[in-house]
């Protein structure tokens, strides 16, 4: 007669889903309403869309087209933030909780390594986060896509979390920062306030520093609507000379006939402007996303070195 068991290899992942079932149920309620709610957003959009241009205030066409633009960037600011709030949290708590309460240790005597311990702990949650985050990224952008156009620049922070490969892959990197964040203090909230704190700080410092993440191009001209959908660094006037001075404009002198006078007003010969086209948009997106990645690995390295140094 032989007897039938469970691989052990599968047996720290089962843990994990039994242990953690009730986040892992909440985050998929979650991830349902998200793509419940932009659903409904896509059918506005198509509604404010069949209007046509707005028309003036308070018809009922401009009525349907503020409901949607307010509705699509409140999901933007959601979609940005909330993923990587609760990957923080996650990673965080999914380590920090057992090593509070001793029960890491407990599994560590019970045929189970330290290190496929963590990689469990880090894995379920990879999967349903990165999954639902995925999912919900690519619907925003069906919802954006479909919409009327609001005027809305797509290097706006919100959306560029929202709308591109830079969402998940921030995702992943609170989950990442959680781990080593956990191993080091050992409790729960010390834990999940160090991952939110560096999921904050490499939010900014992304914003900060994305424009300098692929070469800019320089436009020259008055500015002008075209112009309104790209990611503007610096703008001002090219002197006689050559040199560029930002920040010279002529605001004041807007019609057509008066920006000569203007340009001569300021001994300049010519307005440019460096800039960031639609065409770099993917290209900042990807790099990145690599740098986030990188960061990531960084982070899940450096947690199995704390954990093979703080071994009992």
């Amino acid at each position: 007669m032989t007897t039938l068991s469970h691989s052990p290899r599968h047996g720290p992942t089962r843990a994990v889903l039994r242990l953690h079932r009730v986040p892992l149920w909440v985050w998929t309620v979650l991830v349902i309403a998200g793509a419940g709610g932009l659903t409904w957003l896509y059918a506005l959009g198509q509604e404010a869309a069949s209007y046509g241009a707005c028309g003036g205030t308070g018809m009922p066409e401009c009525a349907t087209e503020m409901r949607y633009w307010g509705s699509e960037h409140q999901s933007a600011k959601l979609l940005a933030w909330l993923p990587c709030g609760i990957a923080a949290c996650a990673g965080a708590v999914l380590t920090g909780r057992e090593l509070e309460h001793g029960t890491a240790t407990l599994a560590w005597t019970q045929s189970v390594s330290p290190a496929r311990w963590l990689a469990a702990k880090l894995a379920v949650p990879v999967v349903a986060l990165l999954g639902g985050t995925t999912a919900l990224t690519l619907m925003f952008r069906w919802v954006w896509g479909a919409g009327p156009d609001g005027g809305v620049n797509r290097w706006n922070s919100e959306y560029f979390h929202a709308a591109g490969s830079v969402g998940p892959a921030y995702v992943l990197l609170g989950l990442a920062l959680g781990a080593p964040a956990a191993l080091l203090t050992r409790r729960t909230l010390p834990a999940m306030g160090l991952a939110l704190a560096g999921i904050g700080l490499a939010y900014h410092l992304g914003d900060r520093f994305r424009s300098s993440l692929w070469p800019a191009s320089e436009v020259r001209g008055p500015w002008d609507s075209a112009l309104n959908h790209v990611d503007q660094l610096e703008f001002g006037m090219i002197m006689e000379s050559g040199e560029r001075v930002s920040g010279l404009d002529c605001s004041d002198q807007a019609a057509p006939g008066d920006l000569g006078t203007c340009l001569s007003d300021h001994g300049a010969v010519d307005f440019y402007a460096r800039i960031h086209p639609t065409s770099h948009y993917w290209p900042i997106q990807l790099v990145e996303t690599g740098i986030a990645l990188a960061l990531a690995a960084a982070a899940v390295a450096a947690a199995f070195w704390v954990l093979r140094r703080r071994l009992p």
